[in-house]
């Protein structure tokens, strides 16, 4: 069975969209340009070559819709490797406020063998400057239709399939319908314990499924797996409740807080603010010698949750800034490149 690693579904989606549709080449073009509204993914567009080819410069990956791996590459771990380096440093969710009475511990009990027919639209896009240049802005839209079924229930959890039944990429040419019918049936599973943490995705497929359009789509489900539940604390709140996730190395990278903004026998309103602070460090350049790179973001998400199945209705954004230092290919000094990755999340209840 593969596992799931990071990679970037707008570079696999990019390449599905090139080969269907034989683009022509665009040239990045200068700043006073360049317009800024997103344009066609030019062929020869490197996002950028000193990123390592499974993740973002820092390795950052989907845990919670917003950090999972941290440092990844950059603090020693691998890509998509939770905590990079520091095992047995489990998430963990500390109340800050309990809330208004009545409170009461709340857990996800969910229906073995019942489908949940779910619709994930992905939108990234991805804007770069290097060398006084700019890259236009390139972005893509991706919805994926899921049905979801937990397969295993126990009372500290579930283990969850979920099952690729389509998947759309808007204004895609005619020919890109057989790439993208290739992936119907791609099935993965992941767990959810009883308070809310989703694991991380793994699948099974025939050889043909597995491609970079594959395991970019399992990146997609694995972000609407973050997305299904919320995290919840193990002690009782109320209306207006408070916590955050994290863990000790997740303390050096950023927070995330939760505010419980409705709460009934039924489900709950969650929203959550993201920050991402990665200080300047240096890691091994895939070109060899070391560069070194710096993180910020910020990101929110809203969860309509639903104790005995997925959420009807959820949406995440995230936006990363990257800097990174490199040599400079033409001789002396050290070239900064700068990189804004967006993202938005959006999971529907199927009609």
């Amino acid at each position: 069975m593969a596992r799931l690693r990071s990679s970037s579904l707008l570079g696999a989606i990019v390449v599905l969209a090139l080969a269907a549709s034989g683009c022509s080449k665009d040239k990045p073009k200068s700043e006073a340009s360049t317009k800024a509204e997103p344009t066609p993914v030019p062929s020869d567009m490197v996002f950028n070559d000193f990123l390592p080819s499974t993740g973002s410069a820092a390795g950052l990956g989907v845990r919670d819709s917003g950090l999972e791996g941290g440092l990844g590459e950059v603090g020693g771990g691998e890509p998509g490797d939770a905590h990079g380096g520091h095992e047995g440093d489990k998430l963990a969710v500390k109340v800050i406020e309990a809330g208004a009475e009545p409170r009461a511990v709340r857990k996800y009990t969910f229906v073995a063998n019942k489908v949940d027919k779910r619709i994930l639209t992905i939108t990234q896009a991805v804007s770069q400057s290097a060398g006084g240049q700019n890259a236009p802005a390139q972005e893509i839209t991706l919805k994926i239709h899921l049905d979801v079924t937990p397969k295993q229930v126990k009372p500290a959890g579930a283990m969850m399939e979920a099952k690729v039944t389509k998947v759309e990429l808007p204004g895609a040419p005619p020919q890109a319908a057989q790439m993208l019918a290739a992936v119907n049936g791609l099935a993965g599973t992941f767990e959810i314990s009883s308070s809310g943490e989703a694991g991380e995705v793994s699948f099974v497929g025939s050889p043909q499924m597995r491609n970079q359009l594959a395991e970019s789509i399992l990146q997609g489900v694995s972000q609407a797996a973050q997305l299904f539940v919320s995290p919840l604390p193990t002690e009782p709140i109320g209306l207006g409740a408070k916590w955050e996730l994290g863990s000790k190395s997740d303390a050096e990278q950023g927070t995330k807080r939760f505010t419980l903004k409705e709460v009934s026998n039924e489900g709950a309103t969650v929203e959550s603010e993201i920050e991402i602070k990665i200080p300047r460090r240096a890691t091994q350049s895939p070109r060899g010698g070391t560069m070194f790179i710096e993180v910020d973001g910020k990101g929110h998400n809203s969860q309509h949750v639903r104790w005995n199945q997925l959420a009807s209705k959820a949406d995440g954004e995230l936006s990363i800034n990257e800097t990174i230092e490199v040599p400079d290919p033409s001789g002396g000094g050290k070239q900064t490149i700068r990189q804004t990755q967006k993202s938005k999340q959006v999971i529907e209840t199927a009609k």
